[in-house]
C-alpha cells in the first residue's frame, strides 16, 4: 500500500483490489501496483528526469499526479 499526499496528487484508488484466491507459494498476496512505477511517476512527471537510468529499466508511470 502506498499513500500520496499533496496539492498535485490526483486522488483515488489505483491498481487492483486484493485477491485472496491468488496467493503465491508462500501465502502472500500479489501486488497491484509495482512500486517502481510510482517511482517512475515521481522521477518523470514531477522532477522531469529519465527514470530508466535510476530504475534500471522502463516502468509505466501511474496517473497519480495532476
Amino acid at each position: 500500500m502506498h499513500f500520496a499526499l499533496g496539492g498535485g496528487v490526483s486522488g483515488g484508488l489505483y491498481g487492483e483490489a486484493p485477491n485472496l484466491a491468488r496467493l503465491d507459494d508462500g501465502g502472500n498476496m500479489g501486488f497491484g501496483v509495482d512500486y517502481r512505477s510510482l517511482y517512475a511517476t515521481v522521477l518523470e512527471r514531477w522532477w522531469r528526469l529519465d527514470s530508466r537510468e535510476a530504475l534500471g529499466g522502463r516502468f509505466v508511470p501511474v496517473n497519480v499526479l495532476v
